[in-house]
């Protein structure tokens, strides 16, 4: 966990980016909170996403999109990787389908995220 709040807080410092997102998009950091394999992300406003991964993998510049209900996010660096979330209740719920390398093989798991306000000492 030390690793993913330095990803986040990592995140929040270069957040700021220009642009301008979909409206009312769940915009900043969000961290997961039953195990998936995509353990946090940062929706920046620009449609960019940085994304942490259980085995420590990140993803700089991922591609997010924002339809008013459905948050989509691209992953330039698992570009099988395929995800779709819904806001419910102040958090994300998502169907992820990951690739795993190792073994070559496509893997489908429920996944829930919560906001995460990284702080700045």
């Amino acid at each position: 966990m030390k690793r993913i709040t330095a990803f986040c807080l990592a995140c929040a410092m270069i957040g700021g980016a220009t642009g301008h997102a979909a409206e009312n998009a769940p915009l900043g950091g969000w961290e997961t909170t039953n195990q998936c394999f995509l353990a946090a992300f940062f929706l920046r406003e620009n449609g960019r996403a940085q994304a942490a991964y259980m085995t420590g993998e990140q993803d700089d510049n991922a591609a997010w999109t924002w339809d008013g209900t459905t948050l989509t996010i691209n992953s330039r660096v698992f570009d099988l990787d395929k995800f779709s979330g819904h806001l419910v209740n102040d958090r994300i719920e998502a169907d992820y389908v990951w690739h795993n390398q190792d073994t070559n093989q496509l893997n489908s798991q429920s996944c829930a995220f919560e906001r995460f306000t990284p702080f700045l000492r």
